[in-house]
């Protein structure tokens, strides 16, 4: 019998605004103020995204986000595309001067601006004179100019240009790259509670977390570590060459601990970067009898008990292999991994070589499931089933780093089983 699913869908071509990744690369700036020469929507669109991040912090139990920079609309009506825009958003640079007094302005211009055809950089020069500060003008027209990284990422190396200087290295110092929820995530907190273990202090996450007045000081750093490598990892890794080839910030590279084997090989390659290598292997040590021993407190609730994988992810996102593994230490055995009808037949073979890597069982097609769906004591899967009873954990999206993110995994696999009762439901992997 087919399985009937919730479909999570995936696509290969963009098709979102560059206006919300100008917004985050600067988004708890302090002293930054961004401005969105819109209409009155396109905030709302960021700040919306905004709030779901922090809803997603405070229930994986990290700190209330700081105060977001304020975020501005220069509120372009239909008449503006008769008549143009530009003086709504001198007006506005005005206002928010007057207003909020930052020490820097961010101007993201719209799709409407762009067709227009408004000077918004022109604007922004004559602003800067006038108020004495600077403003950066990010005029990407939004969907016409790229979708949100390349907002992110150009916003980023706008701010290098106009405001990093070389200086004098802090030893020990870090950089977190990327945003991943900032740093009260999961990412962030496990980032730097590992690389504390080498007497390392997370000083900095750039862009977006860093206020105003710092910003020139984070070439300060000594190291900086990318916080994931999924989605748009390429411009990430290149702002980081750039920090280490014209402002001598070591990089580790493009690695990151999600999973417990990337979590050993970047434990290994943190102790390469600084010379730590007999430090890294200690370390090492010390997180794998953490997992053992807690490992040992649920074991006896999983044992012997009987779990199929459920994948319609493609592998870019997802390595069933890492999912076996983890139910290979609770002793609970794999009836099958399971591939779901969305998936490309070259999809398929990736995610089946990844899987034999570390299990041998078998590898069936989706339609013919049914049977050993019902027959399992859980279900791991990417998407939703809906047409069976037996209990599901839906594994992230996101996976959690670290060892922290391993034990998470482990946890919720040992809570489904015990949960009570044979109606199934699906729970999910908290921090």
């Amino acid at each position: 019998m087919e399985p009937k699913t919730k479909w999570l869908l995936t696509k290969t071509t963009s098709t979102s605004c560059t206006m919300p990744g100008v917004w985050k690369a600067a988004a708890f700036c302090e002293g930054v103020a961004v401005i969105f020469h819109s209409p009155l929507g396109c905030t709302h669109v960021a700040s919306f995204m905004d709030m779901g991040a922090r809803f997603r912090v405070l229930a994986d139990g990290g700190k209330e986000f700081p105060h977001a920079a304020p975020l501005i609309s220069s509120n372009l009506r239909e008449k503006d595309s008769i008549f143009g825009g530009a003086d709504r958003l001198r007006d506005c640079m005005k206002y928010t001067v007057e207003t909020y007094h930052p020490k820097c302005i961010i101007v993201a211009s719209s799709c409407v601006a762009g067709v227009i055809g408004d000077d918004v950089e022109g604007v922004c020069e004559d602003s800067e004179m006038e108020y004495g500060i600077p403003i950066l003008c990010m005029p990407f027209a939004g969907f016409l100019g790229g979708e949100y990284g390349d907002g992110y990422y150009k916003t980023a190396n706008a701010i290098v240009d106009r405001f990093f200087r070389k200086q004098e290295k802090v030893k020990g110092r870090v950089v977190l790259l990327g945003d991943q929820m900032g740093p009260a995530g999961q990412y962030a907190r496990e980032a730097a509670r590992l690389l504390e273990k080498f007497g390392l202090e997370v000083r900095y996450q750039f862009p977006g977390y860093v206020p105003f007045e710092e910003w020139k000081e984070i070439p300060s750093a000594e190291y900086s570590v990318m916080l994931g490598f999924a989605g748009n990892a390429g411009e990430l890794l290149k702002l980081a060459d750039r920090l280490e080839k014209e402002f001598d910030v070591k990089s580790l590279g493009n690695s990151f601990p999600v999973g417990w084997e990337a979590t050993k090989e970047w434990i290994l390659k943190v102790g390469e970067m600084t010379g730590q290598e007999e430090r890294a292997k200690e370390v090492l040590s010390e997180e794998e009898r953490d997992i053992e021993n807690y490992i040992s407190t649920i074991r006896d609730r999983t044992v012997g008990k009987k779990a199929a994988i459920v994948t319609g992810r493609p592998p870019r996102w997802y390595n069933p292999g890492e999912t076996a593994e983890s139910l290979s230490w609770l002793g609970i055995s794999i009836s099958s991994l399971i591939l779901l009808d969305n998936l490309k037949p070259e999809e398929k073979a990736v995610l089946t070589e990844n899987f034999r890597k570390v299990s041998d069982a078998p590898v069936i097609d989706g339609k013919d499931s049914g049977p050993v769906m019902d027959d399992s004591d859980i279900l791991l899967v990417t998407n939703e089933i809906y047409s069976t009873k037996t209990k599901q954990l839906f594994i992230p999206m996101i996976p959690l780093a670290g060892t922290a993110g391993e034990k998470a995994m482990l946890r919720a696999i040992a809570h489904l089983i015990c949960r009570y009762g044979t109606k199934g439901g699906i729970a999910y992997v908290e921090a």
